[in-house]
């Protein structure tokens, strides 16, 4: 019988793909969470074709690391925001470790109201391309946190809106309150470009992109 795999296998990254024919943006990565340097998981995109990422932020620290590592890499391109799992946490703390962040204690509303005047702030970087990715997550978050969600969720549209930006969707388990959500604020709208490499121009998208992740199969 094969022995079980250890976890650093579990976590080794998998063999590189065959190259690419055409350069190629990946619209959604976490850089912040891989190991090794961000010299080095760009050469390695780039040796596979994918010539230019969006660095996703989660959270206020993660969303500045976003922003700073934009403004320094010209194959980097940063959106910002709170998951939608950090609203709850920083409303009403996260003290027996339930979204896997580590504990924290509770802010209440005035402390989302701060970490969302950062996400506005940082918005309106330039090399700050897209608000996300914000949205609704009811997989690990209970009814006690779902107000916290929707608000933060309305309070980032408003914020691609006025910045002009693109809109980066995280939806797990709650299709339907974000579609109704988006139904009652108005989705973002706005002129889309084309990436060009060895430019800092914004991959051709939509002014939305959205993240769907089912539930694992029980």
């Amino acid at each position: 019988m094969p022995s079980r795999a250890s976890d650093a296998d579990k976590n080794a990254a998998p063999p590189l793909p065959a190259p690419l024919r055409v350069p190629v943006a990946d619209s959604h990565t976490h850089l912040d969470m891989q190991s090794g340097t961000v010299e080095e998981g760009l050469a390695k995109a780039a040796s596979v074709g994918v010539t230019t990422v969006v660095q996703v932020g989660c959270d206020i620290d993660g969303s500045r690391w976003a922003a700073e590592t934009a403004a320094a890499y010209d194959a980097v391109h940063a959106t910002v925001a709170l998951h939608p799992n950090e609203a709850p946490r920083i409303v009403h703390g996260d003290p027996d470790g339930w979204s896997r962040q580590g504990a924290r204690r509770p802010g209440g509303d005035g402390a989302l109201d701060e970490a969302l005047a950062e996400i506005d702030r940082l918005a309106a970087l330039p090399q700050v391309k897209g608000v996300g990715e914000t949205g609704l997550d009811y997989f690990r978050t209970g009814p006690e946190g779902k107000a916290a969600q929707e608000r933060s969720f309305r309070a980032h549209i408003e914020i691609a809106k006025r910045h002009g930006k693109a809109l980066v969707i995280h939806d797990r388990d709650a299709h339907a309150d974000v579609l109704r959500v988006l139904k009652e604020e108005g989705a973002p709208s706005g002129p889309s470009s084309t990436a060009t490499p060895g430019t800092r121009r914004w991959p051709r998208s939509a002014p939305i992109t959205a993240t769907s992740c089912p539930s694992p199969a029980t």
